[in-house]
């Protein structure tokens, strides 16, 4: 169990292909969910993570009411919004809500990337199994398995 990763909930992928480009180094950071159970799902095995949610405004009243729910149970996550252009002005209403950030461009990723980043080095370290423990501490680590 990983205690941080980037939660992508949106309906299409469009952000989570430039997100995983841009954390090539960390193939399993990034977590595609389509629906807000599977997101919340997803958030009670890592309760840490950076959400990046699909806002449009079919789902404005939800998702809004989505990230205060969150906010409230995981107070160590964080979310941003993920709008187009119909639902930039609902920015302010976001922001309020709980988001940390808008991005309305897949050419934010970078952006995001690097916020997710911070995320991830601030999150609570996993503790090692012994097996691991072990592992970590011999002197020819190329042996151990």
């Amino acid at each position: 169990m990983f205690p941080c990763r980037l939660i992508v909930c949106e309906k299409t992928s469009h952000f989570a292909p430039a997100l995983r480009r841009e954390l090539i180094d960390h193939p399993s950071f990034v977590v595609e969910t389509r629906s807000l159970p599977g997101c919340l799902a997803a958030l009670a095995e890592s309760p840490e993570s950076l959400i990046a949610i699909e806002v449009t405004p079919a789902n404005l009243e939800s998702a809004i009411t989505f990230i205060e729910q969150v906010g409230r149970r995981y107070p160590q996550s964080a979310t941003v919004a993920l709008v187009d252009a119909d639902t930039l002005p609902a920015s302010n209403l976001l922001a309020e809500a709980g988001a940390i950030a808008v991005f309305t461009s897949v050419l934010e990723s970078s952006r995001l990337a690097q916020l997710a980043q911070r995320k991830l080095a601030q999150a609570t370290k996993p503790e090692l199994t012994l097996p691991e423990f072990i592992n970590q501490r011999l002197p020819w680590p190329a042996f151990a398995s």
